[in-house]
């Protein structure tokens, strides 16, 4: 039995070996359209079983359910983007890593994850006082042990991020989703109430740490003192600086509506802004982890760098933007649709966040400059001139509620967007001028698509708000469509797309 046991270890260890090997691809360009479609089937999926459970649960559970357990979210989201410390981040983009380093590594974020925790745990009383709620003491009690659960998965999956098994990712990403959604469910039919959302992010966390510790063979040994970590801590402290404070300018706006307007409010910002950011993360996120691992492979040959960063960029607009813009029209149906009438307060705000949206689909794409350049304390250095504008925002627009909120966001995304898409060019291949060639095409097709669709709403009058979102959304898909292939320089665009991805790398 001993030597059976030795020789399955030793099994699993020289598996896990390889797994701290880059992996190395015939074709990065077409491995990587292999990947976006494999994480993209994971996510689109993910994001079925999650439109799901939003409509099943904004039936069971009220807009004060929502916004007592987003208070806690917006704090806890906070202190996890600490937890992260950008490791996860910096295995992916470092060239060689040892075992020892993937060890240390790891037991930092298991003890960084032990640490928060603790001190979120004790806090719980005094975030229940700020926000004069006491059921907030047994919510944050709860949501703690996810930091936790969070330090054990973060090397497993840069690992394999690493190798590219991006659809191994996406699989498991899947099925903590469901665990999430089925669990949440089966709470708020038992009448649970926010219970029912604090189960299911404590069941998708522990399911995704089973998952991920089942698919990949590397286990952990000893940390190690001057196992050459030092290097990957300090560009993981630029990331996460830059985490941090992007994740706070995101985010205080939940705690400064839920402070000064109630959770009611809150319940149904939140909800608008989760139901925007639905479809938008399920693509923001796959494109991402497929891309950051390629760019950083390319790094050494600029001109490949170059036109696969464009090449991505062009595809993730050509997705994204159209999306957001029939969004924004088709918010009132939307909202009623997928929420029910009891929610139609949040469409307006829905409507100016997903401008804000349409700014962050260019502006999204920074971090891939910074993070795959090995330029991540200067990431950090431009949130730091950013998100304080960001935060402001918010403030100027609480006076006039909700809606204010998310206008005068809107309004800073407009000045940043540019502003930041110009610093995190430099020193890279990639200009400010190379990604507004390469949006100009997806917005006017996107504008096209909102005008279509905002005609036949107005066309449909007072029809049901089912087919004031599907006939809309169907003629702006065809219209979109159309004007791809009719408009010569918007159909070279896509080919050129299609084609990068499809190309040798002599060719890419």
């Amino acid at each position: 039995m001993g030597a059976a046991r030795k020789r399955a270890r030793a099994e699993r260890e020289s598996r896990g070996a390889v797994l701290l090997q880059r992996r190395r691809v015939a074709s990065l360009s077409h491995h990587s359209a292999r990947g976006v479609a494999w994480t993209l089937s994971g996510q689109w999926g993910s994001q079925v079983v999650r439109l799901l459970g939003i409509v099943v649960l904004a039936r069971l559970l009220t807009p004060d359910d929502y916004g007592l357990v987003a208070m806690v979210w917006a704090i806890t989201g906070f202190v996890a983007t600490v937890g992260g410390l950008g490791l996860s981040e910096a295995v992916v983009q470092k060239e060689h890593v040892s075992h020892a380093q993937a060890s240390t590594l790891f037991w930092v974020n298991v003890a960084v994850g032990a640490l928060l925790t603790g001190l979120v745990a004790a806090a719980s009383p005094l975030l229940a006082g700020f926000y004069d709620r006491p059921e907030l003491v047994g919510i944050t009690l709860a949501l703690s042990a996810t930091f936790l659960l969070g330090g054990l998965t973060v090397q497993h999956q840069a690992l394999m991020l690493r190798q590219l098994d991006f659809r191994s990712v996406a699989f498991r990403t899947f099925l903590a989703t469901v665990v999430n959604v089925v669990v949440s469910i089966g709470v708020a039919l038992a009448g649970g109430g926010y219970w029912a959302l604090v189960a299911g992010s404590l069941a998708q966390a522990a399911a995704t740490v089973v998952f991920m510790w089942r698919a990949v063979p590397w286990r952990p040994g000893r940390p190690v003192r001057g196992s050459g970590t030092r290097s990957m801590l300090s560009f993981g402290g630029g990331i996460s600086t830059f985490s941090l404070l992007n994740y706070a300018s995101r985010n205080v706006d939940d705690i400064v509506i839920g402070r000064f307007l109630g959770a009611d409010q809150l319940g149904l910002y939140s909800r608008a802004y989760g139901l925007l950011m639905l479809p938008l993360t399920q693509i923001h996120g796959p494109v991402s982890n497929v891309v950051r691992p390629s760019l950083a492979s390319l790094w050494p040959e600029p001109e490949r760098y170059r036109r696969y960063f464009l090449s991505a960029l062009s595809g993730l607009a050509y997705l994204v933007m159209p999306l957001v813009v029939v969004l924004a029209v088709l918010a009132g149906p939307a909202v009623e649709v997928l929420l029910g009438p009891r929610w139609l307060p949040a469409a307006e705000v829905f409507r100016w966040l997903a401008v804000a949206g349409l700014l962050q689909t260019v502006g999204y794409t920074n971090g891939w400059l910074y993070a795959t350049s090995g330029r991540a304390w200067a990431m950090a250095r431009w949130a730091l001139i950013s998100r304080p504008i960001v935060i402001a925002s918010f403030f100027a627009g609480l006076p006039w509620g909700i809606t204010g909120v998310a206008i005068a966001y809107a309004a800073s995304q407009l000045v940043l967007t540019p502003l930041g898409i110009a610093r995190a060019g430099r020193g890279t291949p990639v200009s400010l001028r190379d990604v507004l060639a390469v949006s100009v095409q997806p917005a006017v097709v996107s504008a096209l698509a909102g005008v279509v669709a905002a005609a036949v709403v107005v066309a449909l009058g007072d029809a049901s708000a089912v087919l004031r979102l599907s006939v809309p959304g169907a003629a702006a898909v065809v219209a979109a469509t159309g004007l791809v292939l009719l408009w010569p320089t918007c159909r070279r665009q896509v080919t050129f797309l299609a084609r990068t991805l499809r190309k040798q790398p002599t060719d890419a």
